[in-house]
């Protein structure tokens, strides 16, 4: 029991009250038990002469020190033999630590930015789901307990694959599950690049019928339109680049084996390589991976499909399928694939391997852009490592990258700053990633997590962060 400033719903008053706070080990204790949390009730306000409050807390999306006037309500979220859990219930994350500002305040994080990251919010309401005490989810995942209390106290965040992948794991689930995705749409460009999903489902749908055509014979069309979706995607501008799928999926139609016209076939298959990289980033993964299945056999793409199959993977948490794709005994790596698979081998902690794909792509590079890409390349590898001033080293030489990828490096630059205390520093590479290529970044599940950990950290920034919570749609 402690003195608590306590802010009292449907009041303005911040009365000091006396309050419980259940420890972490008495919240494992209920969970393995069978028992969840599912509401609180204020019931009074400790001062004289204050009127009575009885409102119904929701505690999914709050930070729930437990005061003496408030009635707890728990019941069984199992029963004894094991029966499907009830749905729509969830129990709110219990606290011994103070939250900033009020020491507790019971405002809904929506309001207040305070509580745990996206992933961190995700990965408590799934374990609670899943039954499964934070010890037992740290045997299941091979992660330090420590962590995984800290990343569901909001303490810490998720800024390497390695841990998403094996949190997921732990939870038998898409990574997509814990960062979110795909997002709902928030703003008229997303909802301009979350329609070409009807677009590329029509498209998969007509190619598996009988009679699919191939569509216009129009190969001058189809190279400028795809030339011009890769220009967009490379400058950031998902918008811009979605509103080319329709017309360019209507001229690709799908290769097929043997097509007479091997030019038009490597345009067709380019075609479906970007619309899948598109996909990709939007987070329909299974979509993604059905377009480049349409890409078709033509060997002049199979490096740039190699490649994107690879960082898909990869974003699905799948490092082993990502560099089993990659043909056994190989010698000579495509330079696109090389990059993708040296971050595979980081986040498999493979270093060695992953140090010599990288040497390997610095060696190819035949400019200074593919000199940079290596260069960001080693960045990313380093923060699997959790190598942070790496990060910015290399981070630092890799100044000719098209706007879409500079702005996913200055968000990694930005969760290396945080890492090393340099709150101001990391807002602002996150405030410029999004003014480079504002969607682009918005649609990065790190920039989300940091969004609410330097609304936290980054007090100076308060504002101008939490306007960016609102264009990700996160408030």
């Amino acid at each position: 029991m402690r003195s608590e400033i306590l802010r009292c719903p449907v009041t303005t008053e911040d009365p000091i009250v006396r309050m419980w706070a259940l420890t972490p080990h008495m919240e494992d204790h209920l969970v393995e038990h069978d028992f969840i949390l599912e509401w609180v009730m204020a019931i009074h306000m400790p001062q004289p002469g204050s009127k009575e409050v009885r409102t119904r807390l929701n505690p999914a999306y709050s930070l729930w020190p437990v005061p003496c006037g408030y009635c707890v309500a728990a019941k069984p979220m199992w029963s004894r033999r094991g029966a499907r859990p009830a749905t729509g219930v969830c129990r709110p994350r219990m606290s011994t630590e103070p939250a900033s500002g009020h020491a507790s305040t019971l405002v809904t994080q929506e309001m207040d930015g305070d509580g745990p990251t996206p992933v961190g919010r995700h990965l408590v309401e799934w374990r609670i789901r899943r039954g499964i005490t934070v010890a037992s989810m740290a045997t299941r995942s091979g992660l330090p307990e420590q962590l995984i209390r800290e990343l569901e106290a909001g303490r810490d965040w998720v800024d390497q694959r390695r841990i998403l992948s094996a949190l997921a794991s732990g939870l038998r689930l898409d990574p997509a599950e814990l960062t979110g995705q795909p997002y709902m749409p928030s703003g008229s460009d997303h909802s301009a690049v979350h329609s070409l999903v009807w677009h590329a489902r029509q498209h998969l749908a007509r190619a598996l019928s009988v009679d699919s055509a191939l569509g216009e014979a129009a190969p001058e069309r189809l190279a400028v339109l795809v030339e011009g979706l890769q220009a967009s995607d490379d400058a950031g501008d998902l918008a811009a680049a979605a509103l080319k799928v329709p017309r360019l999926l209507e001229l690709a139609g799908s290769p097929q084996p043997g097509d007479a016209d091997r030019g038009a076939a490597t345009l067709r298959a380019a075609a479906h390589v970007c619309v899948g990289r598109l996909l990709r980033r939007l987070g329909y993964w299974d979509l993604a991976w059905s377009m480049l299945r349409q890409a078709g056999p033509p060997a002049e793409v199979r490096p740039v499909v190699l490649g994107e199959e690879v960082r898909l993977l990869l974003d699905m948490g799948q490092a082993e399928l990502a560099i089993s794709r990659v043909a056994r005994g190989e010698i000579d790596i495509p330079a696109e694939v090389l990059l993708p698979l040296a971050v595979a081998h980081a986040t498999l902690g493979q270093e060695a391997e992953s140090d010599r794909l990288l040497a390997s792509a610095h060696e190819k590079a035949i400019d200074a852009q593919q000199q940079s890409q290596a260069a960001a390349a080693g960045a990313f590898v380093a923060a699997e490592r959790g190598s942070y001033d790496s990060v910015l080293e290399r981070a630092a030489s890799a100044v000719r990258l098209p706007a879409g990828d500079r702005s996913a490096l200055l968000v990694l630059t930005s969760s290396a700053r945080a890492r090393l205390g340099l709150y101001g520093a990391a807002s602002e590479d996150l405030v410029a990633a999004e003014t480079i290529a504002p969607l682009h970044t918005r649609l990065d599940p790190l920039a989300r997590e940091l969004v609410s950990v330097l609304l936290v950290r980054a007090r100076a920034h308060a504002e101008e962060l939490g306007a960016m919570a609102v264009r990700f749609g996160m408030r």
